[in-house]
């Protein structure tokens, strides 16, 4: 329930462990956002090659790992956003803390607030965990996604270079959160 006692926008939606079945909605959403993309002039994953990265059976894999979780509208069954929520990430070195890794974040462009929803989950997730921070990376040339990260707390790190693709590593420690 939001402040004034009405229904918040996001009360209809669910957040849970995906199961292999949603895989093709996912599949679909992510489809959606690289059209949103093209049609916006920014460039991630519709310059990238994403589907060739990321086919079909790395979600179903992240699936059965319990790492891919999505956002679910309660009334419909529609999935309107996913996240893969990762302990351990190669493009970052172990320093010994405990750490949660989001990627793959994708949201369905008909449904604003969604993709902070799950991040907001994300971390809720991490602090009942007592993950010391929440890391994530995203093309460094997209400036509107840097940006929007920066809002959200997540500090830049460094750079991450894997072949063509060079991001920029973001972190949000959890003493940081205020919400």
């Amino acid at each position: 329930m939001a402040k004034d006692g009405t229904r918040s926008s996001m009360d209809k939606y669910a957040f849970r462990k995906a199961v292999t079945r949603d895989v093709d909605e996912i599949y679909q959403l992510i489809e959606k956002r690289i059209i949103w993309m093209d049609k916006n002039n920014i460039n991630q994953w519709n310059k990238t090659n994403y589907f060739d990265s990321y086919p079909r059976d790395y979600f179903e894999n992240k699936v059965e790992a319990g790492q891919l979780y999505i956002m679910k509208d309660k009334l419909t069954g529609k999935v309107v956003g996913a996240v893969v929520l990762l302990e351990e990430d190669k493009r970052w070195t172990n320093d010994g803390s405990k750490n949660y890794y989001i990627h793959n974040l994708v949201s369905d462009t008909e449904v604003p607030g969604v993709g902070i929803k799950i991040i907001n989950l994300c971390e809720q997730m991490a602090l009942d965990n007592g993950v010391d921070a929440v890391r994530l990376d995203c093309q460094a040339s997209n400036i509107k996604l840097n940006e929007y990260y920066e809002r959200l707390g997540y500090i830049y790190v460094s750079e991450v270079q894997e072949g063509c693709y060079i991001g920029n590593r973001r972190e949000k420690k959890l003493g940081n959160l205020c919400c």
